[in-house]
């Protein structure tokens, strides 16, 4: 499907804001609602889109903490990697996780309540895996979704 400048103004409109409603969109795009719909109807059908969520502020929630830990393995077979990963999506506090080439194998985004529970978490959760041979965390100070990309700017 070759997306016209309706469409990338979709994308980018949901992106900023997931909540907008067919109405809204419609109006932005200064197109029938129908019409809207229609196409974001045919975006979904396409899997423009991966997930609707919601960013939730963490720190209300009680984690005080976000970091982002390396993760390389001694192993790389299959098997190690998949078991690996069934054990991240067990562990408390892994927000997401990334499967990488290079140097790291896994970087894991964790939020966690303070650093007792981040050294709880590496040292009692990560690091009983038998497959790992080296951990490196990196606090995360500051963070920011750049929503603001248009399909030009991420697709030449």
């Amino acid at each position: 499907m070759k997306l016209d400048q309706k469409d990338i103004q979709i994308l980018k409109l949901l992106q900023n804001n997931a909540r907008l409603s067919n109405k809204e969109l419609a109006v932005a795009l200064d197109i029938a609602p129908s019409t809207c719909h229609e196409r974001l109807k045919k975006l979904t059908q396409k899997d423009f889109f991966k997930a609707f969520n919601a960013d939730l502020n963490l720190k209300k929630l009680g984690f005080n903490i976000e970091v982002l830990v390396a993760v390389r393995l001694k192993k790389h077979e299959r098997e190690v990697v998949n078991s690996f990963i069934q054990k991240l999506h067990s562990l408390k506090g892994v927000i997401r996780f990334y499967h990488l080439a290079g140097e790291t194998d896994f970087m894991l985004h964790v939020a966690v309540e303070n650093s007792n529970s981040l050294r709880s978490f590496i040292m009692d959760e990560l690091a009983n895996f038998s497959f790992i041979d080296h951990i490196e965390s990196s606090l995360i100070y500051h963070d920011e979704c750049l929503h603001n990309l248009s399909y030009n700017d991420i697709i030449h």
